[in-house]
């Protein structure tokens, strides 16, 4: 799988995981994500792409660090 592939496939799976309805499976999601170690950031090519799906105005960027930690600590991922 080339690059731009898996950044195409990235972004895709995060905008069917913003439709989700189904509660077992977003805490499915949620442990898989607990499990890991690493730290996931989207390129800025990525971040755009996804504000532009999901109709985000780029002047409402939030520091990422400080989303992702409000985040973690909210949902206990």
């Amino acid at each position: 799988m080339d690059a731009q592939q898996l950044q195409n496939d990235k972004l895709n799976i995060i905008n069917w995981i913003t439709q989700l309805q189904d509660y077992a499976l977003v805490e499915k999601i949620k442990s898989l994500m607990s499990s890991s170690n690493e730290f996931y950031t989207l390129t800025t090519e990525q971040q755009e792409t996804l504000d532009s799906q999901i109709g985000l105005d780029p002047k409402l960027y939030t520091d990422a660090d400080k989303l992702y930690a409000d985040l973690k600590s909210k949902y206990e991922l």
